[in-house]
């Protein structure tokens, strides 16, 4: 049975396991600690027994207008504690936090285009490929731009796929 409860700062020295996998991206600690000091509701941690990390998310809320949106950052779950629906309540918990508490329209996220168990699961959760970002992976794979229409995009304008793949620079970062 997981416990799914906000990350805290002593989390960061006990989750390096669930980041051994291949497919997660991993990122410096300075990063992490800018997440958890500017967007807390986003990033939470699933814990099992003897208060092992089974999982995490972490995200954001950012854009301007129709773009106001959350993102997903990294949602990773360890590979002894996959299929457990672990990501799938991890994804619900920010898709709630973007859509009722920050009235956003979408939520989005990136993924590598070799990464078909993702991609699937993602498709199940309501998610579509909004457009590809060719080299988005260290220069050298693709990435995935997905997104999910929130309940304040009442049109699913946001879902409504870009017809040519873009390059890195033509991202708009907020």
């Amino acid at each position: 049975m997981a416990t799914i409860r906000r990350f805290c700062c002593n989390d960061l020295l006990r989750f390096a396991s669930v980041n051994l996998d291949h497919r997660t991206e991993t990122f410096n600690m300075s990063f992490y600690m800018t997440y958890l000091a500017r967007w807390p509701d986003y990033f939470h941690v699933a814990e099992g027994p003897g208060n092992c990390i089974m999982g995490y998310i972490m995200g954001k809320v950012e854009g301007q207008g129709e773009s106001w949106h959350g993102h997903v950052t990294a949602v990773t779950v360890a590979p002894e504690y996959r299929r457990q629906q672990l990501a799938k309540k991890l994804m619900h918990l920010l898709e709630n936090i973007s859509d009722k508490i920050d009235k956003a329209y979408f939520v989005d996220l990136f993924v590598r285009a070799s990464n078909m168990p993702a991609i699937k699961m993602y498709e199940k959760l309501g998610y579509v490929i909004y457009r590809r970002v060719l080299r988005y992976y260290s220069g050298e794979e693709d990435g995935l731009d997905m997104r999910k229409a929130l309940s304040r995009d009442v049109d699913k304008k946001s879902m409504i796929p870009l017809k040519r793949p873009i390059t890195p620079d033509e991202l708009e970062y907020d």
